[in-house]
């Protein structure tokens, strides 16, 4: 069969390179991706070819109307290469996927409701909507469910093993406590009128840990004065970090699940907090993560210092991990066979016909 995956934004390079390794022997896989430099890294990192949309646009009304050139592209795409299924987050999967043979499955791990534009322009075409089981109560008509979350596709413990080589490569020694904080832009169209931390709430954080351990920040926006705190390491080696940190705090959707996917305790602070179920599941009934309000952000500070002293936290949150891991799936296990088995496994799967402890 012939596939093709959009990577959208950069943690869904890791989402779907798997895929590759899973499928790409038997079957022709083609990447596409917008001009994102982030993104050409990472792929080249993992030996991944892509086809290239072009640069990004960030104003909504550039974004609309780029839009209309990466839906062409796509089709022709799809059309040149006889492509079966697609597989992404982009509309341009979906919006080329209606005028050709090709399935069109959409995947999401967020709620409907901080999607508007997704929710009016893009769901309403797709063939299969794929969400993490945490989003069933939404009973959209094409949505799929599968026991686990998007970012277990490469930190299931199947995919992942800590690379133990980032830690003199940051110049951090075995045992030495360390923090990583991650700042986003909030760029996305799912991103207006939300945020996250301000410059001097990051300040007050960086004062804290520093008095703890040494301080690493990953950042979409440049803030003056913090540059000395910049991650030494390329970007395909943060889930190894992130997996020996003593703590993660951002205002990044992404990250927190990863460092609590990793047993590492995750603090986030933005808009977005109390809004996504997948992330408000690892917090309520795993303990694994702790999202604030801006607002909260003393409460928060509150919260960072009672673990700071809590004795043995990472081997407790490796407890946690555990506990979660035994109700998750490898992901990457169960896309590969839903994409080799199309169109019987989509249909079995938005039946609730499948056995899904195959994939654990």
């Amino acid at each position: 069969m012939n596939y093709l995956i959009d990577i959208n934004h950069p943690a869904q390079v890791h989402y779907f390179r798997n895929i590759q390794v899973e499928l790409g022997v038997r079957h022709k896989i083609i990447y596409t991706a917008k001009e994102v430099p982030i993104i050409r890294r990472l792929m080249a990192a993992y030996g991944i070819p892509f086809v290239s949309y072009g640069k990004k646009k960030d104003s909504i009304i550039s974004k609309a109307t780029k839009q209309f050139q990466y839906d062409w592209q796509c089709y022709k795409i799809l059309k040149e290469n006889d492509i079966d299924i697609t597989l992404g987050s982009s509309a341009s999967n979906v919006h080329a996927a209606l005028f050709t043979k090709g399935i069109s499955i959409a995947t999401t791990d967020s709620d409907l409701s901080v999607l508007p534009m997704s929710r009016f322009f893009v769901y309403p075409f797709v063939d299969y909507l794929m969400t993490p089981d945490a989003l069933a109560f939404q009973r959209h008509k094409k949505q799929i469910c599968y026991p686990s979350y998007q970012e277990l596709a490469y930190l299931h413990p199947n995919r992942f093993s800590p690379d133990p080589s980032v830690l003199p490569e940051c110049g951090i020694k075995e045992g030495e406590k360390y923090f990583v904080l991650r700042f986003t832009a909030f760029k996305a169209h799912h991103d207006i009128g939300m945020h996250g931390l301000s410059r001097m709430q990051k300040r007050e954080l960086i004062d804290l840990l520093s008095g703890h351990g040494k301080v690493f920040i990953t950042s979409e926006v440049q803030d003056a004065g913090f540059e000395r705190y910049a991650l030494p390491i390329e970007p395909h080696k943060i889930h190894s970090l992130l997996y020996y940190a003593t703590m993660l705090v951002c205002d990044s959707q992404t990250m927190t699940t990863e460092a609590a996917l990793l047993g590492t305790p995750a603090f986030r602070c933005n808009t977005f907090a109390g809004k996504l179920t997948v992330i408000e599941e690892m917090e309520k009934r795993y303990g694994m993560a702790f999202s604030f309000l801006p607002r909260h952000f003393n409460w928060m500070m509150a919260k960072i210092k009672e673990v700071l002293h809590t004795p043995n936290i990472k081997n407790e949150w490796q407890q946690r991990r555990e506990i979660l891991l035994r109700d998750k799936i490898d992901v990457t296990a169960f896309w590969a066979w839903l994409l080799e088995n199309a169109p019987a496994s989509l249909e079995q799967t938005k039946q609730g016909k499948v056995d899904f402890d195959k994939f654990r």
